[in-house]
């Protein structure tokens, strides 16, 4: 079980952002700065494989989890992204029990799952570890995300969380929220109570269960309803992109009042 593992069924809270720049160093400043795990986004960005198992070697050698959101229900993506030896897949879209199942049983290995054998891969040292070794470590490790973000899944919450294999579960309230008629009102009753609710399902199911935080007030929030994997700031470009235009309006502003 990976450190990020122990975290979550530990009962205590991690953190981590979406990585999207591409870039590994990305993935090292999160490191050097204490946070707990990068997700690195294949879904909404042009990321190759190469690409990924650099920021995954990164992960590595700062000692952060490595958790790689694929594109939806794209198994093939999955298996190639866990034999280059990431910690955890992210699922986007996470809808019904035979999804989680077939996403599991692509991460593990028989008998658990039915995920395809290479003893030469990345992630079993290159066929230098023992393949029963390698299959044993790798059931126990690899962590599962699936992605809730649709009213459908809410539908289906009690079943998705009851798949043996199923590690965490990732709110997505952009999505929740246009899904269930509130677009771009994340904030509304009706979103916020759903959020509460699958939150209150996951934890008691025994899962653990994240979302995005863009305030320390936001994490308060989200703890007390039982939440325990955060990503804040949710996304590194958004950030990237607040603090530069603050920046700019500050060094603007000052030129205004010094004329």
């Amino acid at each position: 079980m990976t450190n990020f593992s122990k975290l979550l069924y530990g009962q205590q809270s991690a953190y981590g952002t979406i990585v999207t720049l591409k870039d590994p160093a990305v993935v090292e400043m999160l490191g050097y700065t204490g946070y707990d795990f990068a997700i690195i986004d294949m879904e909404h960005t042009t990321m190759d494989f190469s690409l990924v198992e650099h920021m995954i070697r990164a992960a590595k050698c700062v000692h952060v989890s490595s958790v790689v959101r694929t594109p939806q229900n794209d198994y093939g993506a999955m298996l190639r992204v866990l034999d280059a030896g990431a910690d955890a897949i992210m699922v986007p879209h996470l809808t019904t029990k035979e999804q989680a199942e077939r996403t599991v049983g692509t991460a593990k290995y028989r008998p658990i799952g039915f995920r395809g054998l290479d003893g030469s891969s990345r992630s079993a040292q290159y066929g230098t570890t023992p393949f029963l070794e390698h299959i044993e470590r790798q059931n126990k490790q690899v962590t599962v995300i699936g992605m809730i973000e649709d009213a459908i899944a809410i539908s289906n919450i009690n079943e998705i969380v009851r798949v043996a294999g199923l590690d965490l579960l990732f709110i997505g309230p952009a999505d929740l929220a246009s899904s269930l008629g509130y677009q771009e009102q994340f904030d509304h009753p009706v979103v916020m109570e759903a959020i509460e609710e699958i939150i209150k399902v996951t934890r008691h199911a025994g899962l653990g269960i994240g979302i995005p935080a863009f305030t320390p007030e936001e994490v308060d929030k989200y703890t007390r309803w039982g939440a325990n994997f955060f990503t804040i700031p949710p996304i590194d470009a958004l950030l990237l992109s607040h603090v530069l235009a603050s920046q700019l309006k500050g060094v603007k502003t000052n030129l205004i009042v010094d004329r």
